[in-house]
């Protein structure tokens, strides 16, 4: 029931945030995109009219540089754009365009403004060229000045192929013809569908009212939506004024449209409509693999823990991830290896016990405080790390996971120092040790040691006071006093009165060196004077955590000073408890 409730509680919640979080998108850009792509195709668009119509200002192009310049707007902001008088009369709409030489030398421009794109078709598939001779009728934009002719039909002559242009118009129309000296068209995917509809918005914006114009006359940017009454398309116009001498001289007027933002919403209301179902499948598709990923590993580490609290260190934790969980299940397997090797290590200790058959009785009540000994240093922390692997596994805060490790790490450390000793008391014990003697003076390594242990001094606020009389250097195992050394110490700053002083002795005695450490504070019963070298003896009975060791110093003490063949004793003073050796 367990497995299944994290799981499930771990699926639930990651689907629910992964479901608001796709809904939230969803509804935003359902909701918000339109009026967001509108307004970014609309900041966009004045910026670039800016930059225009002060380059146009400034560098006072030709008509040919005006002509690219407008095609190349056109062309990269999909709008439309005509430089215009002050009343609105053009000057200036798009680079595409046919001029020809007339029969009286004089040049006619003919507008493809008012083209639709069928009929602009018509005209791409005549194939005109420079040099041919075409013949236009239509009419002219001032009948005073003929030199801009909006055609209605357009003739190539020596060919069969006419360009009806069906443009409907109620002026009187003219004849003209001549040879084309100049002509761009578009090419199919050149050619912008609503150039036309800018002549409409035209119409209905001249003549402008007078808030227009004295916002213009300001150098105002007018920026409006604007509908063409016969379509319905949606546009946005932008007029950027150029003033010279502090007077309106001309006009850019920016046509853009906004239709293809309503139609592409249209098409993604429905797209996110069917992209909905699977959304949501992939979600909890994605949600079940995560949950899976997450909690896996801790079900399992949780199986493992169990198995150990039952002294079973077969198990193995497969887990090798490189972060907290990966670090947990090495340590676990690294105390369970310990585990196991130290318990058999054990085990073969308490069957050659039995077997001295001298000290039967003796042994038997050993073996009971062992085992006893062994199951409190082993079950308690084994515990710990049990109850704080259920805790992770039933879905804490994020905030007390990092504590939950912090805490199982410190158990498996204790215990890893815990079967540390045991390992090294083993060794000691089966005699295979060889020492590895050296010269050197016991203070100097003293003092090294005090100064390793200065943190646990300073939390009972106890002082080391070392007096050396006719010292001289001893034969010894360094590495091995060291450790002796340390653990006769921790237990004087263990059993010390707080604020007391340890009292480390080295008295030159003929070929020997004695060395004493007295602390002050309890002293040991007489009748357990010869027992405390044993191994897990303690002298509080409550078997304290916080305030004692593994239990098994003293005795790897005892071991290291018979493998040097040292003379060695424990006594009572007026003060508390001595240790003293001889090398």
């Amino acid at each position: 029931m367990r497995r299944r409730g994290v799981t499930l509680k771990l699926f639930a919640f990651t689907a629910f945030f992964f479901l608001l979080f796709y809904a939230i998108v969803l509804l935003g850009q359902l909701n918000l995109f339109e009026t967001f792509y509108q307004h970014q195709k609309t900041v966009t668009l004045e910026k670039k009219l800016k930059t225009f119509s002060e380059a146009y200002e400034k560098k006072r192009w030709d008509d040919n540089r005006i002509s690219r310049e407008i095609g190349l707007f056109i062309s990269q902001n999909k709008a439309q754009l005509a430089i215009l008088g002050p009343e609105g009369n053009v000057k200036y709409d798009y680079l595409f365009r046919i001029v020809i030489k007339d029969d009286n030398g004089n040049p006619v421009r003919i507008s493809l403004s008012f083209l639709l794109n069928s009929n602009l078709r018509k005209l791409m598939e005549a194939n005109l060229q420079r040099g041919d001779r075409i013949e236009v009728q239509g009419y002219f934009e001032d009948v005073g000045v003929k030199d801009l002719l909006y055609p209605v039909l357009i003739h190539k002559a020596g060919s069969k192929e006419v360009g009806n242009l069906d443009t409907a118009t109620s002026e009187p129309l003219e004849h003209v013809s001549g040879v084309i000296t100049d002509i761009v068209l578009p090419s199919s995917n050149q050619w912008n569908l609503r150039q036309g509809i800018l002549f409409l918005a035209l119409e209905d914006w001249f003549p402008l009212s007078d808030e227009r114009k004295s916002m213009l006359q300001r150098g105002v940017m007018l920026e409006e939506e604007w509908t063409d009454t016969i379509s319905g398309t949606r546009s946005v116009v932008a007029i950027q004024p150029i003033l010279r001498d502090g007077k309106v001289t001309e006009l850019i007027f920016v046509l853009a449209s906004l239709q293809q933002i309503s139609e592409a919403y249209d098409a993604l209301r429905l797209f996110y409509l069917y992209i909905g179902i699977g959304g949501i499948v992939l979600i909890l598709l994605l949600s079940l693999i995560f949950t899976k990923i997450v909690s896996k590993p801790l079900l399992s580490l949780n199986q493992i823990a169990l198995r150990m609290a039952k002294l079973d260190f077969s198990v193995k934790s497969p887990i090798r991830n490189n972060d907290e969980i990966g670090s947990l299940s090495r340590s676990l397997n690294s105390l369970s290896e310990k585990l196991d090797d130290t318990l058999k290590e054990l085990y073969d200790a308490n069957e050659q016990l039995r077997e001295d058959m001298e000290q039967k009785q003796r042994m038997e009540q050993l073996q009971k405080e062992f085992i006893s000994n062994v199951s409190h240093e082993l079950k308690t922390p084994l515990s710990i790390v049990k109850g704080y692997v259920e805790g992770i596994r039933d879905g804490i805060g994020e905030s007390k996971q990092d504590r939950y490790l912090e805490v199982i790490l410190g158990e498996t450390d204790k215990m890893e120092a815990l079967i540390k000793d045991m390992l090294e008391l083993a060794k000691l014990e089966s005699k295979t040790i060889k020492l590895k003697k050296s010269w050197f003076l016991l203070s100097e390594q003293v003092e090294d040691i005090v100064d390793k242990l200065s943190n646990h001094l300073l939390e009972k606020e106890l002082k080391v006071v070392t007096v050396i009389i006719g010292e001289h250097e001893v034969h010894a195992d360094q590495v091995k006093m060291e450790q002796t050394l340390v653990n006769l110490l921790m237990n004087a700053i263990r059993h010390a009165t707080a604020g007391s002083e340890i009292a480390v002795r080295i008295e030159n005695e003929g070929q020997h060196i004695r060395m004493a450490i007295e602390n002050e504070g309890e002293v040991i019963p007489e009748d357990e004077l010869g027992t405390i070298w044993e191994r897990f003896y303690r002298v509080e009975k409550s078997r304290n955590r916080k305030t004692g060791g593994t239990g098994l110093g003293l005795a790897i003490v005892k071991q290291i000073l018979d493998l040097h063949e040292s003379r060695y004793g424990v006594e009572n003073t007026e003060r508390g408890v001595s240790f003293y050796f001889y090398l």
